[in-house]
């Protein structure tokens, strides 16, 4: 599996002012995704997390418990996610916060990429807690579709 120690996603969610899970990440995976922010229909895409620097310690725990959530996956298109799914974590970092990049290349088209949605899906009862810990973590994500050239 491609992932590393590090994760992404969520600009909407940690937009959210409640303390709770938000509706579109209790959704379960059977229902389509109201969130298209993470889906990439060109085939790859990329996140950036930006995390606060006394955080990274937590945030690279909560992507470590995604990571395995996705190599334990019996969902045939979350393991497919999970093999091309890289996490970088920048080396040049700006004094206010540490970015953490999230590369699919290539992503499943069509497929959700919401990493609450996720853990959601194999960790019901933690979902909250995993969720509180990342909105205490990031201060920014951005995302990005990506059309390879070639």
């Amino acid at each position: 599996m491609g992932f590393g120690p590090g994760l992404l996603v969520l600009t909407v969610l940690f937009a959210v002012a409640g303390t709770t899970v938000p509706a579109a990440a209790q959704a379960g995976a059977g229902t389509s995704a109201s969130l298209q922010d993470y889906v990439f229909p060109s085939g790859a895409g990329a996140l950036f997390f930006h995390v606060k620097p006394d955080r990274t310690q937590d945030f690279e725990a909560v992507v470590s418990t995604l990571a395995d959530v996705l190599g334990r996956a019996a969902d045939p298109i979350r393991r497919q996610q999970a093999e091309s799914w890289r996490i970088f974590r920048s080396t040049e970092t700006p004094k206010d916060f540490v970015i953490y990049v999230f590369l699919f290349d290539p992503a499943v088209v069509g497929a959700d990429y919401d990493p609450i949605k996720v853990l959601g899906e194999a960790l019901p009862a933690e979902l909250q807690g995993l969720y509180d810990r990342l909105r205490a973590d990031v201060v920014r994500v951005e995302r990005m579709g990506l059309a390879k050239l070639r």
